[in-house]
């Protein structure tokens, strides 16, 4: 293929309607087109949670937005790490990143803003044979003990209210406050406690499902709904069932049977002589107070910039965990930005570095992403199809600014904690907002480099993601890429 024919179909790609001015991001395409190299070696599956479906201890906690621990795997031996390496995870969620790291008998440090994902690393890495007999006497208690109903409510916030039914809520609670009484040792007690947390969304009227919730029509909220839409003539809501609710006892045992057989199958405890550590927080603020050039690769996957919601998909678990509604809104405000309702950090990030002593690096990023001409040409086209009234909330344009904008510090921290040499791996989307098609691959490889990585490769899965079909309908069916960069800070590991 001819340059000329490549930049034709980029183009093409590109300007749909021509309502908008898209050079900036063809040259992007043109300036990295051979970084982007088609994969056999890695595939959507590995990429998401699906491959970890049948994995002992990975499977425990369906976090649907995780990768898998077979894409760690070949990560690792792509970049050639060996003990005593240390690994990175900042967007660490399940901790799949820090549960290989610990088979291999590496360092990792994982950082995790969702509390759900404390209590998903203090379950999987405290684990071992010696729990076994007590998690069996605990299984066989179950079994044999018809279940209670308790007084004491759920902790709802509003969004998970009517999420049980009556009989599954008091079951739910009474278990909570046996499995309290059984004055078990932390490790058991965590495990319990993480049980009891796999099991909501089984037990509930409640389905996950990307950007928001999906409520079982036989909830009492959609049926209240429904019949506000009735007195109000408008058509109901159309009818979703989950295909099973299962019993709070019928659940529980499921999933102590899951890890019971994980847990003896197992060679040991996670007790080896690598070390692994999660940090609870905000990589925004955490990451900068880490110390510099100490790690030897990064493996991670940031939100995307899709509008996912993850305090309202994990609503039920926030909840479960005890976090009230205000803390649950304040947490939303701690995530990178992904949704219509995030406010600009810029601020936030302004006094955290300038108490660091660091304004020239906060200076510095907002210097590079001012001058970066493929952003500033997606928010100027954003902005002239919200004047054409295309864009149909306005929120897409902040959300948009805001994730690269966090994004950046994020890239910049990286570079300056990884060691000369270091690899980078990171797994994102490209998205597509009112036609706008946003290369979120080749921006965050374009504002890598001006921080000094250099771009390898970009592998460019098989399966590429479609569009809405609003999206679709109005501007063209347009595949777009689902990719894993890799990064390389220059200099080399074995210089230290």
């Amino acid at each position: 293929m001819t340059f000329a024919q490549a930049e034709s179909d980029i183009r093409r790609i590109y300007e749909t309607d021509k309502a908008t001015f898209a050079e900036a991001r063809i040259k992007l395409e043109l300036k990295y087109g051979s970084t982007l190299q088609p994969t056999q070696n890695f595939n959507r599956r590995l990429v998401s949670f699906q491959a970890n479906k049948d994995v002992k201890l990975h499977r425990w906690f369906k976090f649907k937005e995780a990768f898998s621990a077979q894409l760690v795997h070949r990560l690792i031996e792509s970049f050639d790490l060996h003990p005593p390496c240390h690994i990175l995870d900042p967007f660490s969620g399940a901790s799949t990143t820090l549960l290989v790291a610990n088979e291999l008998d590496c360092d990792a440090t994982g950082i995790e803003v969702l509390p759900i994902g404390d209590l998903v690393w203090k379950a999987k890495s405290q684990f071992g044979p010696q729990l076994i007999s007590r998690l069996k006497e605990i299984r066989q208690w179950v079994e044999s003990t018809p279940p209670g109903l308790s007084e004491r409510p759920f902790p709802h916030v509003p969004i998970t209210q009517h999420a049980f039914d009556a009989k599954h809520e008091a079951q739910l609670m009474w278990y909570v406050e046996q499995f309290a009484g059984f004055n078990e040792n932390s490790s058991v007690n965590n495990l319990l406690k993480f049980v009891l947390l796999t099991i909501l969304e089984d037990i509930s009227y409640t389905s996950k499902d990307g950007q928001f919730l999906r409520w079982d029509s036989r909830s009492a909220k959609v049926r209240a709904r429904n019949r506000q839409r009735i007195a109000a003539g408008k058509r109901l809501y159309k009818e979703f069932r989950k295909s099973s609710i299962l019993e709070v006892k019928t659940a529980i045992l499921k999933a102590l049977d899951l890890i019971i057989s994980d847990v003896a199958l197992s060679k040991g405890s996670l007790n080896r002589s690598g070390k692994q550590r999660l940090i609870q927080g905000t990589v925004l603020e955490t990451l900068p107070r880490q110390g510099a050039e100490q790690f030897d690769a990064v493996i991670t996957s940031p939100p995307y910039c899709n509008r996912y919601d993850y305090t309202r998909t994990y609503a039920l678990e926030l909840a479960f965990l005890g976090m009230t509604n205000e803390e649950v809104i304040a947490l939303r405000q701690d995530l990178i930005s992904c949704t219509v309702e995030n406010r600009s950090k810029l601020m936030r990030l302004r006094k955290m570095y300038e108490s660091l002593g660091r304004l020239s690096d906060f200076d510095l990023v907002c210097d590079i992403l001012s001058h970066n001409s493929a952003f500033q040409e997606i928010l100027e086209a954003l902005r002239i199809r919200s004047r054409r009234r295309e864009v149909n909330n306005a929120g897409i344009i902040s959300m948009v600014e805001g994730y690269f904008t966090e994004l950046a510090f994020v890239t910049l921290e990286l570079f300056r904690v990884c060691k000369p040499g270091a690899y980078v791996g990171i797994v994102n989307d490209n998205v597509r907002y009112s036609g706008e098609v946003i290369p979120v691959d080749l921006l965050m490889t374009d504002l890598a480099a001006s921080f000094g990585f250099e771009p390898e490769t970009i592998h460019v899965l098989d399966q590429r993601k479609g569009n809405s079909s609003q999206q679709m309908g109005k501007y063209g069916r347009e595949a777009l890429r689902k990719s894993i960069l890799i990064w390389k800070k220059p200099g080399s590991l074995n210089a230290n």
